[in-house]
């Protein structure tokens, strides 16, 4: 029989729904295109869980094409700026334009953010945002030098778009994956969610590798919901609807039809469920409701409020601003994602503050690769090692981890045009996170199969320190 949904009781009826749901992912847009059966295969024993009724998620804001970091998070103090000014010639910031920051964790450096990032400062100064120094993939740590000798070091696909932007999905330098580390990680996290919860992981701008588990994929949405079929809804397409809904109730011997109307079918009562749970659920108002980022933040906002009517006590977002691949000019397109960054991040934060999540989500941003610090002409290339931007009431915020490599041309850290080798990787960056979501350090490897490389796996202490709540 049909599932009915009943608006009278709706709380209940969505978590009997979800409980029993066969986990069809919707592939989001107006056609509900992909869809896969969700069987989390991993799971944690009980003694490892968190227990109570905590909440917690992460927010993956990817900055796609290559966030030319350097300029935003740049050095101040004379002789640190005099070599970012020469080796970055025309692509520099003015001096005094910089807005200063305490660095307590950077020892005998000045640093400074770009001008178009106040609210952020702002946060940071309050504790609540971190800067995370020259991150990238790396295989193992390196310098110049040693790739010299040993070239096989090297990240595949190194400088190009889709193999880094896979291996920041991945957190695997050298091998492809069917998963990535966020869908690895809440595949240890069933438990908490209940089985083939659809509402674990959910994407506001598409399929992404990096919330793709062992058999299961994210829940993909738009910035404004989950839109379902077209006309779906439409009372004057009434006929329309009772005959696709005839079409669902046939029972067809071909094995892969039947796979596929029960999917689809499993895939429109998810989007009842889900557009009911968001019904009477509003969000901040803020400078960057009109923008693309701000739009995907506040549809996350709202998700976060209706996280009970899900049943859930852990979930990945994700969410993307593009346009950061500045080959043919710097200074003017990055001042502006600056920009729509600074006022979507800092509205998120205060909407979750003023909802009583502040310390329950962490919001942390990924890009392709930093980029080169010599100017082809208007631009910058294609480079490696940059700087990421950590976010929440959980996180050790006023300071910036890692570090913060010398930038003159042709340093130990450089491979060539300033481009930086990483000094942290991708999975110490990842594993702080991770052990915050609720892993065990014991269980690490699991979800970072290159985590040994650099962090010794049988201490009792996450990576980096950035977050005050690591389990």
């Amino acid at each position: 029989m049909k599932k009915e949904i009943n608006k009278n009781s709706q709380k209940v009826g969505r978590r009997q729904f979800i409980a029993q749901a066969s986990g069809a992912v919707c592939g989001g847009g107006a056609a509900l295109g992909t869809f896969c059966n969700v069987q989390m295969m991993g799971q944690l024993a009980a003694a490892e869980i968190p227990q109570g009724n905590d909440y917690r998620a992460l927010v993956c804001v990817f900055l796609q094409g290559g966030n030319d970091s350097y300029n935003m998070l740049t050095p101040q103090g004379a002789s640190e700026y005099d070599e970012y000014a020469l080796v970055r010639g025309n692509l520099s910031l003015e001096h005094e334009e910089l807005l200063t920051i305490p660095t307590p964790g950077i020892v005998g450096k000045e640093l400074g953010l770009h001008p178009s990032l106040p609210r952020l400062k702002e946060l940071y100064s309050g504790g609540q945002l971190a800067f995370l120094a020259n991150v990238g993939s790396l295989q193992e740590k390196v310098t110049a030098s040693d790739l010299e000798s040993s070239p096989g070091l090297y990240p595949e696909g190194l400088f190009s778009h889709s193999d880094q932007q896979r291996q920041w999905h991945t957190s695997l330098p050298n091998r492809s994956a069917k998963s990535g580390w966020l869908g690895r990680m809440t595949d240890l996290v069933e438990e908490l969610n209940g089985p083939e919860n659809f509402a674990t992981s959910i994407s506001v701008r598409g399929v992404n590798l990096g919330q793709t588990g062992s058999q299961s994929g994210p829940y993909v949405i738009g910035s404004s919901g989950s839109s379902g079929l077209s006309g779906w809804n439409d009372p004057n397409r009434l006929p329309l609807r009772e005959a696709v809904a005839s079409q669902l109730e046939l029972d067809y011997a071909n094995l892969l039809q039947r796979a596929y109307l029960s999917r689809k079918k499993k895939a429109i009562e998810l989007n009842g469920v889900f557009s009911e749970a968001l019904e009477n659920v509003t969000s901040y108002e803020g400078e960057s409701s009109a923008t693309k980022l701000g739009k995907q933040l506040q549809m996350v906002h709202r998700i976060i409020q209706a996280r009970e009517d899900f049943g859930v006590r852990r979930q990945t977002f994700f969410v993307m601003l593009d346009g950061w691949d500045t080959h043919s000019s710097l200074l003017g397109p990055h001042q502006a994602l600056l920009n729509e960054l600074d006022g979507a991040l800092s509205d998120f934060q205060n909407g979750l503050d003023q909802s009583g999540m502040g310390e329950q989500v962490t919001t942390f941003t990924v890009s392709d690769f930093g980029r080169s610090l010599t100017s082809n002409g208007q631009g910058s290339d294609h480079g490696w090692g940059g700087h990421q931007i950590v976010m929440g009431g959980a996180v050790n915020g006023g300071d910036v981890y890692g570090q913060y490599p010398d930038l003159y041309e042709g340093n130990p850290l450089d491979v060539g045009r300033g481009r930086i080798i990483p000094t942290t990787s991708v999975d110490e960056y990842f594993a702080e996170l991770a052990c915050w979501f609720g892993i065990p350090i014991s269980r690490l490897a699991e979800v970072l199969p290159n985590l040994g490389t650099f962090h010794n796996l049988s201490g009792s202490a996450p990576p980096l320190g950035f977050m005050k709540q690591a389990v």
